[in-house]
């Protein structure tokens, strides 16, 4: 049998829900980018090590979290702590959403479902809204305390 050609429109479509989601995924990937980034200024060649131990965001952010534990200086410690724990649970988030359970509402809506229960649009975009807040302070540290060349003490 050949293949036809643009199977993926066999897939029931709602253009705002998938805008949402794609949105979504590239706010989780700038987060986690900005993640990796922050491990590879405190630990040079740390990016190298993503693809050679097939490192997922759950991984990558353990090690921010173990990195920014590591940090000397007590103020800026405390500082980014929380950020690393707020990455930690956005990455529960985002596998709850894109290992999601593809399903129809009760309005026969196409969605994907965690725990029997839809992510709707509205949560998608919250959860993309919640990568951003939480990547913002993350990227400010490159261009800041985590500049490129900076020597950051670690214990």
């Amino acid at each position: 049998m050949k293949p036809m050609a643009n199977e993926r429109l066999l897939i029931p479509q709602d253009a705002d829900y998938f805008h949402a989601l794609g949105l979504a995924a590239v706010a989780f990937a700038r987060l986690e980018w900005d993640a990796v980034w922050c491990c590879e200024r405190l630990q040079k060649g740390y990016i190298s090590t993503i693809e050679p131990k097939k490192k997922t965001a759950g991984f990558i952010a353990r090690d921010l979290e173990a990195l920014f534990g590591r940090i000397s200086d007590q103020s800026f410690r405390l500082k980014v702590e929380p950020f690393a724990q707020e990455f930690i649970a956005i990455v529960q988030d985002r596998n709850a959403l894109f290992h999601g359970k593809p399903g129809t509402t009760k309005e026969s809506e196409q969605r994907l479902f965690r725990s029997g229960t839809p992510w709707s649009i509205q949560d998608v975009n919250d959860f993309a809204d919640r990568c951003t807040r939480a990547g913002t302070p993350l990227n400010a540290l490159l261009y800041n305390e985590l500049k490129e060349g900076c020597v950051v003490p670690l214990v």
